[in-house]
């Protein structure tokens, strides 16, 4: 009985009243929600305790601080978060239909592809579409599949192969592995160089939790797999800027060295049998996520990008 009278009363809930909760929620108290919306106290609650009443279970337990949200309370706040930001997206989306040269793109990277692949093509948009706001938010590939499905990405440029079954994978690039160093490292000439001699060295690398690091790992010699890196960070930059101050080899995702590492004072050098490895740059998006024309176009840029390049 109570499961029918929920069902009944959640599709009539107004956006308002959505938005309502969420302001108590954060606020802790109908004093400060009912200034935010300019309601007077007594009139945010007696909507509140109607709304409870159509559910028939208490979304907020009351004490002399103010108000904190019961179990299903906190349901109701996480689900009408979710809402109202599908509201407002829907909002923004309408409006970049008809309005050609505006809109807002929201995309997830991997942190690696930032600088020398994303941010060429974003700035090529700034300039061309001025009023077009674009937000990165910088996410490791399972953060940006979240995203992905919960719609507050347009799109995602990953450096993992996605699980879930909704999310397409609009283009994909190899991305072999590589070993940088400094310019005067003894093998800074060498065009190509096995791991054995990479793990001769002192080097670093990603965590064993990286698709790259784990690629890196099964071409070891198995006489050599304990053998650890001098230093292991997440973050490229740390392992370029090891590689630059002539510490030693660093294993790194081709991509994100870019197409002229000589003028990043790197030497980059093949890795023998890296090109047998299942590494990969992913364009990805849900498949049935309706893209604004600002979203369409900087994502067929990007598409265009990854096409192979000529011999």
């Amino acid at each position: 009985m109570g499961r029918s009278r929920i069902v009944g009363a959640l599709p009539r809930l107004p956006l308002e009243v959505l938005r309502h909760v969420v302001l108590i929620a954060e606020c802790g108290s109908t004093v400060g929600a009912a200034q935010i919306v300019n309601m007077t106290s007594s009139s945010l609650s007696r909507k509140i305790a109607q709304l409870e009443h159509d559910l028939g279970v208490p979304l907020f337990e009351r004490h002399s601080r103010g108000m904190r949200p019961t179990g299903a309370g906190q349901l109701v706040a996480d689900a009408a978060r979710q809402i109202l930001a599908r509201m407002d997206r829907l909002a923004s989306d309408i409006g970049d239909v008809d309005e050609m040269g505006r809109g807002l793109v929201r995309i997830y990277a991997s942190q690696a592809l930032v600088e020398h692949f994303l941010m060429p093509h974003v700035a090529r948009m700034a300039v061309q579409h001025p009023n077009v706001k674009i937000e990165l938010h910088v996410g490791a590939g399972r953060q940006a599949e979240r995203a992905l499905i919960d719609e507050s990405a347009d799109f995602a440029l990953i450096l993992t192969v996605p699980r879930h079954p909704e999310i397409e994978i609009v283009a994909e690039r190899a991305n072999r592995i590589v070993a940088i160093v400094s310019p005067d490292h003894p093998l800074a000439q060498r065009g190509r160089i096995s791991v054995a001699e990479v793990l001769a060295q002192p080097f670093a690398a990603l965590p064993p939790s990286y698709s790259s690091r784990a690629a890196f790992n099964t071409l070891a010699p198995e006489a050599l797999l304990g053998v650890q890196p001098q230093f292991t960070a997440n973050s490229i930059a740390a392992l370029k800027a090891y590689a630059l101050a002539g510490l030693g080899i660093a294993i790194v995702p081709e991509l994100t060295v870019g197409d002229a590492p000589g003028e990043q004072g790197l030497a980059l050098i093949e890795i023998i049998g890296a090109e047998r490895t299942d590494t990969r740059m992913c364009l990805c998006r849900r498949q049935s996520r309706m893209l604004g024309n600002a979203a369409r176009r900087l994502l067929d840029d990007f598409v265009a990008a990854f096409a192979p390049h000529p011999a």
